[in-house]
């Protein structure tokens, strides 16, 4: 395709072509006002992209309500032969696009589902694929093709987008605005629009093109237009121009002026065809026949260049389908879309003959609406959750005043928060016209309204949460026992993650909710489990839950337990698996929950599970695994659209404080909490009040340790935060608070034996220490060492030779303060946490002695990502398990590990231990 001018605009584009050529994936946004020249560039890149393979499709405005159906006419040409997708993924697409049954796929397994399928076809040759009008493509394809957008990196996979200005549908992805032509080429294009169109009419006058040229903004649409509607008079000068000119928002306007003079049957084709998304030429014909409207009438519009009839109806430009559509009456369209419904006969087509349906009503129609209930949950099923909320909310619309009008908008506003649209489920809920009417409805809006709190976030988001959590199943009751367990158990998470936080209602509350609903239904499956071990916790306290917590734990890791169930429910699990001070158990669950999100792309969860994971190796001392597993998490925000500032708020306070590595990190650690009190998240402001216990300990800094640590401990309702109490003790001990330090001690002593651990008993051992007479701490630090050694527990293992060797340099035994304080110092080198290293070697240095340095291998220059892939691939994944860790492709694992060698300087997997070390994966 000839493009006059845009010589930045094609440079751009040549050399996204040239990159394909290379092997590397390019991701563009080509955006700009209507008739702009956007579907140009697009015919202009597909013209240079010889001997790639091309796919071109456009968004059409008709078709937004359908569950991805852009994606599925995309990718329609690569579901023929997936010859390396997982059979999980490939049902995935088949379901969603409605060629398969099955359980609908999380949207990001979809999308992985894709980006493997382009990746797979582009080992062949690459791969380019043009969308046009992306502002008209429906919510669940335009959330796939981002998400494929953002993990495109050396596949040879090309996508390029055109969509209009303001559209801001597909975040995260590089935009090119394209604005109007420069004025030399505007001029050149309006004397060939000129030439072409009318070639006998005589020159056009330089002014008359100057004030064209001004007018339209170099619009080349508007430019080559005007030069065929404009008369030869005018043209030359010899009539005065219309005023206004038709451009900007009055070019639509242009061309309904065009489409009201011609015939009324080809007007009444034209609205046909601009209400048909496809294009579908039989059912327009049909429709046609329907309004006594016969199939010569499409003659009229392709002779005045509106439209192009071949195996579809194509209009001319977007503007032009607007300008029919819009210019219609109303009534006018509903007629259009009653008879494209009579004529929509297909079964594969029974929702858009549904919502076809539905455009052609004006008030209430039962029928219809129980049509797009039904649409809507085969669009559920497909999970397409976004058009699902556009068929129950048109549906609620058409339904007559009364009970069933109010339960479909509760069942929109449900659909709503599950389709990540919390504030659409809250105006949902406030424009219901009564309220529902009976307990269970009532129940059901109280979900929803806790549900979008809790989403939205704000200052006391998770405490009314669950303020609303335990109201709704007081409403369910006795009438629905299932939902009432539901309800308590989104009460207790809320609960936990609110902590210090919590309002309008208390633990003990839900608690003697749970209670009296297990009392009536009780049962040994899990989320009774749970329900048993959260109220023991609450009311009799950390010795008597312990046993109800670890069947709950065990039940929750039996295989037998449905994924979903783990998904829903592993946050409360590992939340009150911290009282067991077992850290394989806590493992565990995550391991588990983070197995089960990974397998079926719910990466929202896999995003929560892996800084969980993250969580425990800190705790236990392995602050590698910890940043390996926060790596790939920032990979997993990245996958799903998280932005800076959000990876900013949710970085790691405790293992940052633990690396102690930034002068500036007090101060970071102050933010995160800030973030935790305005997200109503009293867990995470709990998490930087831990970092700023361990930051202060390592620095010795014991009355700022003290300090935190005694508030967090106070305010812990459910004894989450147990494992600070070692941390009080020895904080309350240096500070020479004996009375706190004493009190402090009963009661991890009353827990640690509770538990039983060796993990637990090896730090009550190292803390009795502290507080025990010259003649008795010996032993105990000895007592410490042997059993946290067993337990596997670097980080309290490392503390405990420290503490051990600071006593031995008190009681004036340097030789044997030297090696616990050279032990200390070289294992919390080894994990990196600086702070702590630095106070043993001050305590190493007060002996005599200076501590001897560990040379340490460095990843020089890597990117996250490089660092992510050697890491895992250190550890003995393959490519095809890295990309799958990772949610990139095996060709772009391949090129990362290329650089990553030659970075490095190794030829080999086995030569990146040494130098970076191996990840633990989760």
């Amino acid at each position: 395709m000839v493009v006059i001018g845009r010589v930045k605009e094609r440079e751009t584009l040549d050399h996204l072509v040239a990159a394909l050529r290379e092997g590397m994936s390019q991701v563009l946004v080509l955006r700009g006002d209507a008739g702009i020249g956007k579907t140009a560039l697009l015919g202009y890149t597909c013209g240079v992209a010889t001997g790639l393979r091309v796919v071109r499709v456009a968004g059409v405005e008709a078709e937004t309500g359908l569950p991805f159906a852009g994606l599925h006419r995309l990718l329609i040409p690569f579901l023929r032969a997936p010859r390396g997708l997982p059979a999980a993924r490939h049902q995935a697409l088949l379901v969603a696009f409605g060629l398969a049954d099955g359980p609908p796929a999380d949207r990001f397994l979809v999308g992985l589902a894709a980006l493997t399928l382009l990746a797979e076809a582009a080992a062949d040759g690459p791969v380019l694929c043009c969308v046009d009008d992306a502002q008209w493509l429906d919510e669940d394809s335009l959330e796939v093709l981002a998400f494929i957008g953002r993990r495109l990196h050396a596949e040879a996979v090309g996508l390029l987008f055109a969509a209009r200005g303001g559209f801001d549908g597909l975040a995260g992805l590089p935009v090119a605005h394209i604005g109007g032509l420069e004025e030399p080429y505007a001029l050149e294009l309006l004397r060939s629009a000129v030439a072409s169109g009318a070639p006998d009419q005589g020159g056009l006058d330089a002014r008359v093109a100057a004030r064209v040229v001004a007018a339209t903004g170099g619009n080349p649409l508007a430019l080559t237009d005007l030069a065929r509607e404009l008369s030869a008079d005018q043209l030359t000068g010899g009539l005065s121009l219309p005023d206004p000119l038709p451009v900007g928002g009055r070019l639509e306007e242009h061309y309904l002026r065009r489409v009201r003079g011609l015939p009324e049957p080809t007007r009444t084709w034209l609205l046909l065809a601009s209400a048909e998304p496809g294009g579908d030429v039989g059912y327009i014909t049909k429709a046609a026949a329907v309004l006594g409207v016969g199939p010569d009438a499409a003659d009229e519009a392709e002779a005045a260049r509106l439209v192009t009839v071949r195996g579809a109806v194509e209009f001319r430009h977007p503007l032009v389908r607007s300008a029919v559509y819009g210019g219609a009456t109303s009534a006018r369209r509903r007629a259009a879309h009653r008879a494209l419904a009579t004529a929509t006969t297909r079964p594969a087509d029974a929702d858009l003959r549904a919502w076809h349906g539905a455009a052609a009503c004006v008030g209430s129609d039962e029928e219809v609406a129980v049509e797009l209930t039904r649409a809507a949950e085969r669009a559920g099923g497909r999970g397409g959750y976004a058009a699902r909320v556009a068929f129950l909310t048109r549906a609620a619309e058409l339904t007559p005043e009364g009970a069933d009008r109010t339960d479909r908008t509760l069942a929109a506003a449900e659909a709503a928060l599950t389709a990540g649209a919390p504030l659409q489920a809250q105006a949902l809920l406030d424009g219901m016209a009564g309220d529902p009417a009976d307990d269970i409805g009532r129940g059901r809006a109280l979900i929803v309204r806790a549900g979008a709190l809790v989403v939205l976030g704000g200052p006391g988001a998770f405490g009314q949460g669950a303020s609303l959590c335990l109201s709704a199943a007081l409403a369910f009751g006795a009438h629905a026992p299932d939902l009432a367990r539901e309800a308590l158990l989104e009460a207790i998470e809320h609960t936990i993650r609110a902590e210090h936080l919590l309002s309008g209602t208390t633990p003990l509350e839900i608690a003697g909710a749970a209670e009296d609903l297990l009392a009536r239904t009780g049962t040994s499956d899990p989320p009774d489990l749970l329900l048993r071990a959260f109220a023991h916790a609450v009311r009799d306290g950390h010795e008597r839950a312990v046993p109800h917590i670890r069947r709950a734990v065990e039940a929750l890791l039996d295989p037998g337990t449905p994924e979903d169930l783990v998904l829903r429910r592993y946050l409360t699990a590992a939340s009150l698996s911290l009282l067991l001070w077992d850290g394989a158990a806590h493992r565990a669950v995550i391991r588990r929950a983070a197995g089960v999100a990974r397998r079926t792309g719910a990466l929202w969860q896999l995003d929560i599970a892996l800084y969980c994971a993250a969580m425990v190796e800190t705790y236990l001392g392995e602050l590698a695994a910890a940043d390996d597993l926060l790596a790939q998490c920032h990979e997993v925000r990245s996958a799903i659209g998280g932005t800076d500032e959000l990876w900013a708020i949710y970085r790691h306070p405790e293992l940052l404080a633990w690396h102690a590595g930034r002068d500036d990190l007090a101060e970071i650690l102050r933010g995160s909490m800030e973030a935790g009190s305005w997200l109503g998240s009293g867990s995470v402001e709990s998490i930087a009040r831990i970092g700023m216990v361990v930051l202060a300990l390592g620095r010795g800094d014991y009355a700022q340790a003290r300090a935190v640590a005694q508030r967090v401990i106070g305010s812990d309702a459910t004894g989450v935060h147990s494992r600070l109490l070692p941390d009080l003790v020895e904080a309350a001990v240096r500070c020479g608070d004996r009375v706190l330090a004493t009190a402090t001690l009963a009661t991890l002593a009353s827990r640690a034996k509770a538990t039983g651990t060796g993990w637990a008993l090896g730090v009550l051992a190292r803390s009795q220490a502290l507080l025990a007479p010259a003649d008795h701490a010996e032993p105990l630090y000895l007592q410490a060492i042997t059993l946290l050694s067993a337990a596997g527990v670097r980080a309290d293992l490392a503390r405990a030779h420290l503490l051990y060797g600071e006593w031995l340099r008190r009681c004036k035994r340097r030789r044997d303060a030297r090696d616990q304080l050279n032990t200390a110092v070289e294992m919390f080198e080894r994990m990196g946490a600086a702070g702590f290293a630095a106070r043993a070697a001050h305590e190493l240095a007060a002996t005599g002695e200076t501590a001897r340095r560990r040379s340490a291998g460095t990843a020089p220059d890597l990117t996250p990502q490089e660092l992510a892939v050697a890491r895992l691939a250190a550890g003995g994944a393959t490519n095809g398990e890295i990309a799958a860790q990772l949610f990139i492709s095996a060709s772009t694992v391949d090129y990362h590990l290329r650089k990553v060698f030659r970075k490095l300087g190794v030829t080999s997997r086995r030569q990146l231990t040494p130098v970076i070390g191996g990840s633990a994966g989760a």
